[in-house]
């Protein structure tokens, strides 16, 4: 994988995506054919991006996500009702 994080959570997701070593990353002010042809060379070449890249497949497969995401949802709604009852604002 590689990335080119242009706003929001992106440049966290590709420091991420570095750090974790399942692909790389470069910035938009840095990009350039030539870059961007090293960085998927170098990704497509080293089998340790796959095998990370595996590795972290199968740790995800193994956790519940979805349940996880959908509790997180649902407290999160719960405690703003509660808010909400008790100053008669809306909490957002």
């Amino acid at each position: 994988m590689v990335a080119i994080p242009i706003g929001y959570d992106q440049p966290g997701v590709a420091a991420r995506i570095a750090y974790h070593g399942v692909g790389e990353f470069v910035e938009f002010d840095q990009l350039t054919v030539e870059r961007l042809s090293e960085l998927i060379q170098m990704v497509r070449r080293k089998p340790a991006y796959r095998e990370k890249t595996r590795a972290f497949q199968n740790l995800i497969a193994r956790r519940p996500g979805l349940e996880v995401a959908a509790d997180v949802i649902e407290h999160a709604l719960q405690v703003n009702r509660r808010a909400e009852l008790v100053t008669g604002r809306r909490a957002y």
